[in-house]
């Protein structure tokens, strides 16, 4: 359940996107980053749950994770999404800490109270060399993991690199963060599918920069199928849908609606990723074991012959006369019998032969 605060929920969620705001107008003028003093605990919820989100970030998915509330309900379910649950909790004043837990996480921060905005825009923050070297974002993903075993499937969204977009000459930056995300892949979380989320530098923060495009070009062409390239998404927005655009001036956040409609629909492009990839996944056939046994028994009312010891099977024969005797050959570790038909050899259920029929004693 969500914390309602001191008097009501609408007054909690006020005190804490008042913080948000006063620490980001100050820190607006050095770098776009969220709540500097404030360090982030994860938990679990103790619900299970096939799929788990991750969104890892700067700014936007701080900022993302505190207006999204507004659009969650009592339980902390948030409207067109199915399973997905997101609960935030405020602890303490200005300095204080954020916990979450559900199955929807964001990972926009460090432990370093005093270090943060430095911190979580640095490229080394997505950082990890293949052999157990870390950075910060990467091992709160871990501690993310590691409290909810009670999630069976991860899925990663990385939206980092706004600052260094802005920053960065020629491909060295951009290489740096693809070595890091192969190792993401292949070393870190090879069981997670993990996607990379395109920056919106349409935006007035990254005027004047020389190539700010670059990074985005790279991670796609290194990961076009994990790339999710949201331009058209951003264009439509821009300029009307930037953050408080009538109150303040600010070149790179978003309104809380259009926050929300973002995270929606990621969530919503890996669902239908995750449902095409599950459809098409053939299952490995199963051993089936064949303990020989010589019989005879015979058909009933329930008798259908396969061709293979599986109630999926190709159906030889499902109409027989009751009474007819088999000749079985084997027994199978599923509940099939092995029959012999001459030149065929075919399989029934259990509950299709018996002993005897009505009129007629086994011997």
């Amino acid at each position: 359940m969500k914390t309602k605060g001191i008097s009501s929920g609408q007054r909690w969620r006020q005190s804490l996107k008042g913080i948000f705001c006063v620490v980001m107008a100050l820190v607006f003028a050095v770098l776009p980053c969220v709540n500097a003093k404030a360090v982030t605990f994860y938990e679990s919820d103790g619900a299970s749950y096939e799929e788990g989100y991750i969104f890892v970030g700067e700014s936007h998915m701080g900022i993302a994770s505190t207006h999204i509330l507004d659009d969650t309900d009592h339980s902390g379910m948030i409207p067109g999404l199915d399973g997905v649950l997101f609960n935030l909790e405020w602890e303490g004043g200005l300095y204080g800490s954020y916990r979450m837990k559900g199955n929807l996480f964001f990972v926009f921060g460090g432990t370093n109270a005093q270090n943060e905005e430095a911190t979580q825009t640095s490229k080394d923050y997505i950082y990890s060399d293949g052999k157990g070297q870390r950075g910060l974002a990467v091992t709160k993903i871990h501690e993310i993991m590691d409290k909810n075993p009670n999630i069976a499937h991860w899925n990663i969204i990385s939206y980092h690199g706004s600052v260094q977009a802005k920053i960065l000459e020629g491909r060295t930056i951009p290489n740096y963060y693809v070595a890091s995300y192969r190792n993401w892949m292949e070393y870190e979380f090879p069981e997670a599918d993990i996607y990379f989320l395109s920056i919106s530098t349409m935006t007035k923060y990254y005027r004047g920069a020389a190539n700010p495009d670059l990074l985005n070009r790279v991670l796609k062409e290194a990961f076009p199928d994990n790339f999710l390239d949201y331009t058209e998404f951003y264009n439509q927005r821009y300029p009307q849908g930037m953050y408080d655009p009538t109150l303040r001036s600010d070149t790179i956040h978003w309104s809380p609606k259009t926050y929300t409609e973002l995270i929606v629909s990621v969530i919503q492009e890996t669902q239908r990723r995750r449902e095409i990839a599950k459809a098409s996944v053939v299952p490995e056939p199963v051993e089936v074991i064949v303990t020989d046994a010589e019989a005879v028994l015979y058909t009933n009312d329930n008798t259908v012959i396969y061709s293979v010891p599986d109630w999926n099977g190709e159906v030889l024969f499902a109409e027989l006369e009751v009474g007819l005797p088999i000749h079985v050959t084997g027994i199978t570790d599923n509940g099939f019998f092995r029959i012999d038909l001459g030149e065929i050899t075919a399989y029934i259920h259990g509950v299709g032969l018996s002993e005897a029929w009505e009129g007629q004693t086994a011997n």
